[in-house]
């Protein structure tokens, strides 16, 4: 069932890679459907709010009327960085699935001291990180990308 999501979330960060921008995506599924995506408009749009994850985690909790997403799951191509991770905790989101993490692409991310379980225990949030889904086809998405 993860693979599902997580080829939609690929095929975000593909589009947004094709438009110029970083090449990551997310997807949030409720009760085994999708709520909302996006794609990283980062560099298009000249806002360094516009990563995938937060403008899936926002459009989610429009389309659900609520801040809360404690039954969702996110879906994201590449690691969530601090600041979408936290707005996913902030949303009360269950469960994160990664497909590329930061120390698959150590060449692309920035090294950081914290990571995305050390945010989750931080913020005291009670949330299952799934990595390596489709890990492959994540770390594909980076060839030929410049940071």
């Amino acid at each position: 069932m993860h693979e599902k999501f997580m080829r939609l979330a690929i095929a975000e960060a593909q589009t947004a890679k094709t438009e110029g921008n970083y090449p990551f995506g997310a997807v949030v599924v409720q009760g085994g459907e999708v709520i909302a995506t996006d794609r990283c408009r980062e560099l298009t749009e000249h806002d360094v709010t516009k990563h995938a994850e937060l403008l899936a985690v926002g459009k989610a909790c429009q389309q659900l009327g609520s801040l809360s997403l404690a039954e969702a799951t996110l879906y994201a191509s590449g690691e969530p960085c601090n600041m979408c991770a936290s707005a996913a905790f902030q949303a009360d989101i269950a469960t994160v699935v990664i497909g590329a993490a930061r120390a698959d692409l150590p060449d692309f991310f920035r090294k950081r001291n914290i990571g995305i379980q050390q945010l989750a225990d931080d913020a005291s949030h009670p949330v299952e990180i799934i990595t390596g889904v489709l890990q492959d086809e994540a770390i594909a998405l980076f060839t030929g990308v410049d940071k």
